[in-house]
C-alpha cells in the first residue's frame, strides 16, 4: 500500500488540532491563597525549567572495576584457562542537590505562570527583589517547588522535553 503524502490542509489541521489539546489556561489551590489561576508559559520558559532541573538534581553514580587480588580468596580461570585473581571493586559517588538553582527555576516558571504575581501592583509591592522571586516570597521555598511541579506536568514539560530530545537525536 503506497502513502499519502501529507497535504497542506493536512498538515494545517494537525497544526490546529496540537494547538487545541494542549492546555491553556489551569487552576490550582494555593495554600493560604485560594484557588488561582496558571497560564500556559512559553515552551521556551518549560524547557528552561526542566533543564534547570536536571542541573540541580542529586545524581547518584556507581562504578564497578576490577582489581588484581592480593590473596587467594577469589580465583577465577580465564577464557584461556589460566587462573587470574581479580576483586571486583563498587564505587558510589553522590553529587548533591544544587538548591538555590532549583528553587529559582522553580520561581521562574510560577512567575511566568501567574498573571496575579506579575501584575503591577504586586510588582510595585516586591520592588526590592527580582520578580522570578515573588514567589518565593509569597509562598516559601517547598510551596514554589511543588506549584512549579504540578506546572509543569499539567503543561506537558516532560513531554516537551521529551520530544526536544528526540529532534535532536535525529
Amino acid at each position: 500500500m503506497e502513502k499519502k503524502a501529507v497535504t497542506l490542509q493536512d498538515f494545517l489541521n494537525k497544526v490546529e488540532e496540537s494547538k487545541v489539546k494542549k492546555v491553556r489556561i489551569t487552576q490550582i489551590e494555593v495554600v493560604d491563597f485560594g484557588l488561582m489561576e496558571f497560564v500556559r508559559p512559553r515552551e521556551g520558559v518549560l524547557l528552561d525549567y526542566l533543564n534547570e532541573v536536571v542541573k540541580a538534581i542529586d545524581k547518584t553514580t556507581e562504578k564497578t572495576y576490577e582489581e588484581e587480588k592480593k590473596d587467594d580468596l577469589e580465583i577465577l580461570e580465564t577464557e584461556d584457562n589460566s587462573k587470574k585473581d581479580i576483586n571486583l571493586k563498587t564505587e558510589k559517588s553522590n553529587e548533591k542537590i544544587d538548591m538555590k538553582l532549583l528553587v529559582k527555576a522553580s520561581g521562574k516558571l510560577v512567575y511566568s505562570s501567574c498573571p496575579l504575581m506579575r501584575a503591577k501592583e504586586v510588582r510595585e509591592q516586591f520592588k526590592g527583589i527580582e520578580p522570578y522571586d515573588i514567589p518565593i516570597e509569597l509562598l516559601g521555598i517547598n510551596k514554589v517547588m511543588d506549584l512549579a511541579q504540578k506546572l509543569s506536568d499539567i503543561f506537558d514539560g516532560i513531554k516537551t522535553q521529551k520530544t526536544v530530545n528526540e529532534a535532536v537525536k535525529n
